[in-house]
């Protein structure tokens, strides 16, 4: 009986011991339910693809912080090939977060070697997006033929840039409303 006691109390001991370094955390789950399916692609300068491409731009260009804007769309179709239009009265919201590294002050981290760059990424206002501005809403009139504007710019984070490549990615979720 002794023994039994002895146990228990060390297997309850062991437990108590255990959930005493257990950790917490966080799972984001995302989705979106929506009646209009549509295949989206970046297209710039009437080019479609997956890459928008800043140019190059000189250090002392970047650290003025005075590189070019560069516009692109997010163009949306349907599996006929026919554009994902916003119907009138109804909108569309844009979801963008970081596919490499993560937001940092001025935009999306830079993965490539020029130090203190990252790529502003913003709506078509020019509002930059972050951590604490994810998601735009377009209404009908934003978006005609259903392109969906956006802008995007290389820009120094702080310290002065140095030469390198700079190589962001993000990953958007579209959602018909």
């Amino acid at each position: 009986m002794k023994t039994k006691i002895i146990f228990a109390a060390i297997l309850l001991s062991s437990l108590v011991s255990s959930s005493a370094f257990a950790n917490t955390g966080t799972i984001n789950f995302v989705g979106s339910v929506f009646d209009t399916t549509c295949d989206f692609i970046g297209e710039q300068n009437g080019a479609q693809n997956n890459t928008i491409d800043l140019g190059t731009s000189a250090i002392d260009v970047v650290n003025a912080g005075t590189t070019p804007v560069v516009d692109f769309l997010l163009v949306g179709k349907k599996a006929n090939g026919d554009a994902c239009e916003v119907e009138a009265g109804k909108s569309v919201d844009v979801s963008w977060i970081p596919a490499t590294g993560s937001w940092d002050a001025m935009g999306l981290q830079n993965t490539g070697t020029a130090a203190n760059t990252a790529v502003k990424l913003m709506d078509k206002n020019s509002k930059a997006f972050s951590a604490f501005y994810e998601t735009v809403q377009y209404a009908a009139a934003d978006a005609t033929g259903g392109k969906l504007p956006f802008k995007a710019q290389l820009v120094k984070t702080g310290a002065d840039a140095t030469a390198g490549t700079v190589i962001s990615a993000a990953k958007f979720a579209v959602a018909y409303k």
